[in-house]
C-alpha cells in the first residue's frame, strides 16, 4: 500500500471521526432512509453507473460496456423497461459482468475476441474519500487494498441498526469476539453510530505484516482515544471458556446480551459452556464472516442461545441480514435499497450458480456491477412478516457457500493461493505431483470447520504434522493478512492429513480444493 496515501488517509480518519460519531441514528430514521432508498432504487442505480463508470475512463466496466456496444442511454432504457434486475440480466448476457478471478486481477477477462487485463485496484470507487485502508486477499503476490470511507459506514448503519432491532437486542450489552485487523473497527463504529456502544472486545488473534499490524493498531488506538472504545482483551480460541464465563456474568437478573462473532467461534463458546453444564439462554449471537450451516446453528441453539446471521464481504460490506422468522439456518433478506443480486450461468470450473452483486451504495469501497464475489446461494422471492418484509425486502438468499475461497475461524484464503501451495509447494517439498494433493472443506458433527488434506499413498511415507505445518506456513507467507489467519488455523487444529487419493467430481474433474458449495 502506498505509504503516503495511507498516512493522509489515516490523518483524515482521526480528524473526521468525532464528526462521524456526533449524530446517532434512531430506528425511525433508519426506516425512513431505507424507504427512501427503495423508492429511488432505479435512480440510484443509474446515477452510480453514470458517475462511477461512464464518467470514469479508467473503469474496467466501461471497457466491457464498450465491447458490448452499450452506452449509458441503453442502460437507462433497459432499467426503465425491465427494472434494475432485468437490466442487469440483459447486461450479463451481453458480457457486462466480472468473474471472481477477474475482480481479483488474477485472470484475464475474455469476451468474444477481446481480452482485458484488470488489476484489483481498477475497481476502486473513484467517488469516495479514503479515511483508512483495510486489506483482503489480492493478486500476484500483492495484498488487495480496500479503501474505507466513513460515509460507507454511515450508509451501512441503518441496516446494522435494524438487524439489532429485529432481534430485540438494540439496548442489550454488546460484546465483540474476533481477531484484530484494520476493518474490524467497522462494526465498532457502526454500533456507536447506532447508539449501541460495546462493553468488551475479546481479541482472538492478530498479526500479518508490519504495515498491516501498524494500520490495525492505528485505527484501533484512534477508536479508543476518540470514540472511547474499551481496550481489547487477548484471548486465544483455545481458551474460549473464559469468554463464556464473562458472558454469564452479564446475564444476571435475566438481562439479554448480544455477542458479535463468527459462527465457528460461537460454536466453540457454546460447546465450552455445555461441557460445564451452563446455559446461554439469555445470549443472542450476531454472526457473520462464515457460513451459518444447520449443524452450527443446532449446536448454538443446544446451549439455549439465539443465533442470527448477516451476510456481506470485505469489498462491499453488508448485503443482507436475517430476520427472526428464518426457516433455513442462514436465510437472509437482501438489502434491496443498497444491493441488486442476480445469478450467473454455470462455468466449466464451477458447478454452482455464482452470485453477481451490484452495489447501489454511493460510498461502497469498490465499484460492483454484476460482480462475482466467490459465493453461491439459493435465491428466491417471498414475503415475510418481519421488519425487513415491512420495508419491502422480499428477496432471500440461503445456503450461502464460497466456491472460490476458503472461510473458517474468521479467516479467508483465496482459492488461487491454496491452489499454489497444493500444486507447487507441497509436491516440491514432499514429492508426488499436483494430482496427489487435495484440500476438502468439511464440518464436524458440532459444526466446527475442518479441512482434510488428502495426500495420495503413492507419495510415500511422510510425517503428517510436517505436511500440515508446511501447508499453513507457506499459505501464511502468500499475503500480508494471511500470517495471523494461518496461525489461527494452526492453533485450532482445523487441518488434518488423510492418506487417500484426491476425489474427482461427478464430471471426472480433479479440483485442488473442494468447498461446502461443491
Amino acid at each position: 500500500m502506498p505509504f503516503r496515501s495511507d498516512a493522509y488517509g489515516f490523518l483524515r480518519f482521526a480528524l473526521s471521526l468525532r464528526a462521524f460519531l456526533r449524530a446517532t441514528v434512531s430506528v425511525e430514521e433508519a426506516k425512513a432512509v431505507i424507504r427512501q432508498g427503495m423508492q429511488r432504487r432505479e435512480i440510484r442505480f443509474l446515477h452510480k453507473v453514470e458517475q462511477a463508470i461512464f464518467a470514469n475512463r479508467a473503469s474496467p466496466y466501461l471497457k466491457l460496456f464498450r465491447n458490448a456496444g452499450c452506452e449509458l442511454g441503453d442502460v437507462k432504457k433497459l432499467a426503465g423497461q425491465e427494472g434494475v434486475e432485468g437490466a442487469l440480466e440483459r447486461l450479463r448476457e451481453a458480457g457486462v459482468y466480472v468473474t471472481f478471478g477477474e475482480f481479483k486481477g488474477r485472470t484475464p477477462a475474455v469476451r468474444g475476441s477481446q481480452t482485458f487485463v484488470f488489476r484489483d485496484t481498477d475497481f476502486d470507487n473513484p467517488l469516495i474519500t479514503a479515511h483508512y485502508y483495510s486489506t483482503s486477499g489480492g493478486s500476484r503476490g500483492r495484498a488487495s487494498r480496500i479503501i474505507v470511507d466513513l460515509e460507507h459506514l454511515a450508509e451501512m448503519t441503518p441496516h446494522w441498526l435494524l438487524w439489532f432491532s429485529e432481534h430485540d437486542v438494540l439496548s442489550a450489552p454488546l460484546v465483540f469476539v474476533g481477531p484484530s485487523y484494520p476493518s474490524s473497527i467497522n462494526h465498532h463504529l457502526m454500533s456507536a453510530k447506532a447508539g449501541t456502544r460495546f462493553t468488551r472486545w475479546f481479541c482472538t488473534g492478530g498479526g500479518g505484516s508490519l504495515m498491516y499490524r501498524l494500520a490495525s493498531g492505528y485505527v484501533q488506538t484512534a477508536g479508543r482515544w476518540i470514540a472511547r472504545f474499551p481496550r481489547p482483551i487477548n484471548v486465544p480460541l483455545t481458551e474460549v471458556d473464559k469468554i463464556g464465563h464473562y458472558l454469564l456474568t452479564l446475564t444476571t437478573n435475566g438481562r439479554r446480551i448480544a455477542v458479535h462473532t463468527s459462527p465457528s467461534t460461537a460454536v466453540r463458546i457454546c460447546l465450552a459452556m455445555q461441557e460445564r453444564g451452563k446455559s446461554l439462554h439469555d445470549i443472542t449471537f450476531l454472526l457473520g464472516a462464515e457460513p451459518l450451516t444447520s449443524t452450527r446453528r443446532r449446536t448454538v441453539e443446544a446451549s439455549e442461545a439465539v443465533a442470527t446471521v448477516t451476510y456481506g464481504f470485505s469489498e462491499g460490506g453488508n448485503i443482507g441480514s436475517q430476520c427472526a422468522n428464518a426457516a433455513v439456518a442462514d436465510d437472509i433478506h437482501v438489502s434491496l435499497d443498497t444491493y441488486a443480486v442476480i445469478q450467473g450461468a454455470d462455468r466449466a470450473s464451477v458447478t454452482v450458480d455464482a452470485l453477481l452483486v451490484t452495489a447501489l451504495r454511493w460510498a461502497c469501497p469498490k465499484v460492483l456491477l454484476n460482480t462475482e464475489i466467490g459465493d453461491s446461494a439459493v435465491m428466491e422471492r417471498r414475503s415475510c412478516d418481519c421488519l425487513f418484509g415491512e420495508l419491502g425486502y422480499d428477496q432471500h438468499l440461503h445456503t450461502i457457500r464460497s466456491f472460490d475461497k476458503l472461510t473458517g475461524e474468521g479467516a479467508t484464503f483465496l482459492g488461487a493461493d491454496v491452489i499454489h501451495v497444493l500444486e507447487e509447494i507441497l509436491p516440491a517439498k514432499f514429492g508426488g505431483s499436483l494430482a496427489d494433493y487435495q484440500l476438502i472443506e468439511e464440518e464436524d458433527l458440532q459444526g466446527l470447520p475442518r479441512y482434510t488434506l488428502l495426500v495420495s499413498p503413492e507419495v510415500g511415507p511422510l510425517e503428517e504434522s510436517a505436511v500440515v505445518g508446511a501447508f499453513l506456513s507457506e499459505l501464511g507467507r502468500r499475503r500480508r493478512p494471511y500470517g495471523f489467519m494461518a496461525n489461527q488455523w494452526m492453533n485450532t487444529s482445523v487441518v488434518r492429513v488423510k492418506r487417500n487419493r484426491p476425489v474427482l467430481t461427478a464430471r471426472g474433474k480433479l479440483l485442488p480444493f473442494r468447498t461446502l458449495a461443491r
